[in-house]
């Protein structure tokens, strides 16, 4: 659809004015942008309005906080106040940095990482790591050529490992 004058533009519906709007690729990329984020929205939405309705609440309490804990310190710590404005001033640049990641951590909880399987998988392959490590520091080297490679695949436990190799390098690569 498209119009050629303002005479146009006022005699059309609402209807006919969103699918004008709709026709906008801008639009639809805007609007796709908009449903990729909508979990994230709808929950940054809630926090907002949850502080909004609190606000009040929140900002008082706060202020009554700061005199009590100006308060406290300068009973208790004298002195040492100084160093209890820093570790406020580090906690509240530690807050705005949370602030700014909580995107990605939403998806790095989102991302199926924290799985229990996963821990489970990631905890024995630390182990295994610690464990050759341990052993490569306090003996010879086992592999010395191509040939004591070729022997040490007789051995189960190293089969069954570059068995589980090949079949992640498989799954990886399925995935690439």
């Amino acid at each position: 659809m498209s119009i050629s004058t303002p005479q146009e533009l006022k005699t059309l519906t609402e209807r006919d004015k969103l699918e004008l709007k709709l026709s906008d690729p801008s639009v639809v990329s805007s609007l796709s942008q908009l449903i990729d984020q909508a979990g994230l929205l709808a929950f940054l939405l809630q926090m907002l309005d949850g502080f909004l309705v609190r606000g009040d609440v929140i900002a008082d309490s706060i202020s009554q906080m700061a005199v009590e804990a100006r308060e406290q310190t300068n009973n208790v710590f004298g002195d040492d106040a100084a160093n209890l404005q820093q570790i406020v001033t580090v906690l509240s640049r530690l807050g705005v940095s949370f602030a700014k990641a909580a995107p990605d951590i939403v998806t790095l909880f989102d991302s199926g990482l924290f799985r229990s399987d996963v821990v489970q998988l990631l905890s024995t392959a630390a182990d295994a790591a610690v464990e050759a490590r341990v052993k490569v520091a306090n003996k010879h080297p086992r592999i010395k050529s191509a040939f004591s490679l070729m022997k040490s695949l007789k051995d189960p436990d190293v089969q069954k490992g570059m068995s589980y190799v090949v079949e992640l390098a498989a799954s990886l690569g399925r995935r690439v």
